[in-house]
Formats: C-alpha cells, structure tokens, sequence
C-alpha cells in the first residue's frame, strides 16, 4: 500500500508559486526577526503566514493551507532558501517499491505542468542520467555528477532562472527524490516531490 502524507494537489502547488511569485525578495532574504515580538507577528501577516515554530528554521503555515520552510542554517536570518514539500509518497512494505517508482513517474510531469502554468517553460529539465544534465545553477541546489549517477539525486528536476526586471528574484527549482530503499528488496521505499527557492548570489538584504 502507497501513502501520500502532504494531502496536498498539484493545483495546491501552483497556487503555492502564484503567492510567492510577487512577494517582496529581497524582504524575505533579510529574514525574521526573532519570535515573540510584535515585529514578528508583523512580519508574517505581510502575507498570511501563521508561524508554527520558535526555535529552528522557522515554518509557517500560507493562506492556501501549504507550509514554508525558511532556511537560514538552523537561525531566523537570514534566510538563503524558501522551501515547500509538494507531494510525498511512502510504501508500506518493499513489495510496493516498485508502484513507488511507477507513481513517481505519474505524478511528476502533472507537478511539473501545475509549476509551469505560474512560472513558465523551465530554463532545463530531465531525468537524473540526462546526458546534458547540467551543473548546478546554485551551489545547494544538486551535487556533482559522480554523486548524481551514483544516487539518482535529484531524480528528476526543473529549475527557472530568476526572473529580470526585480531585485533579489529567486531561482525555483522543482526536484523528484527517489530514496535509497526504494531501490531494495528488503526495506519499504519512497518518493518526494519538493520546491525550493535559492536567494541569488547578487540579491540584496534590507527589509522595508
């Protein structure tokens, strides 16, 4: 038996990239201040966001249901990447891993496509042994090619430059995982389909 754990739909995820398509970058980048504060509260009802932690990176919870995470190394700024979980699929026993593989498949390109219609035609993508699979477009993004063949990480990907014309845009990459164990036929498997925007070398901080 497969389990999807996000409850979350591929039209959830472009209305996840609709409202942050015109969020205020170079804002985010500078981060939060610390919990607690009537700035904080501030700070997340710019856009909705209801905090759900205080220590950590922080998460919050947007106006259409989905979660946020904001990286900043374990602080609260500032922040080098937005990230949220779209679809993840786990198996109950190893005999599923295979459904794991063929789901994964399905439901990639409709995840993709609901990306697209916000975002446009990616700047790359394709599959983990891709002969023009190319470098990272940000140091965090994927690893080198040895790790990538010997991995199968990131299964398949899309990645959109940022966009010109405003300041700190990000760049959206949207990464298929496949896990270890779903390659085996001892251990139950499982698969994750994930977006993550990287603050671009050249953003700026400084909050309004």
């Amino acid at each position: 038996m497969l389990t999807e754990t996000t409850g979350r739909t591929p039209r959830d995820l472009a209305t996840e990239l609709a409202g942050l398509r015109d969020v205020d970058w170079p804002w985010v980048w500078t981060g939060p201040p610390q919990g607690g504060s009537p700035e904080f509260r501030e700070w997340c009802a710019r856009y909705g966001w209801e905090p759900r932690n205080v220590e950590g990176n922080l998460d919050v919870r947007t106006r259409s249901g989905g979660e946020l995470t904001f990286g900043a190394g374990g602080f609260w700024n500032p922040v080098d990447r937005v990230g949220h979980l779209a679809w993840h699929l786990d198996a109950d026993a190893a005999g599923d891993n295979p459904q794991v593989v063929a789901t994964a498949a399905e439901a990639w390109p409709v995840y993709l496509g609901a990306a697209e219609s916000v975002l446009g035609t990616p700047t790359w993508t394709g599959p983990w042994d891709a002969s023009d699979f190319p470098d990272a477009p940000h140091e965090s993004a994927w690893g080198g090619r040895d790790f990538r063949l010997q991995t199968r990480s990131p299964y398949r990907v899309a990645y959109w430059a940022p966009a010109g014309g405003r300041p700190g845009q990000p760049l959206v990459v949207l990464d298929q995982s496949v896990s270890f164990p779903t390659w085996t036929e001892d251990t139950a498997g499982s698969s994750m389909i994930s977006l993550t925007a990287y603050k671009p070398q050249e953003a700026g901080d400084g909050r309004r």
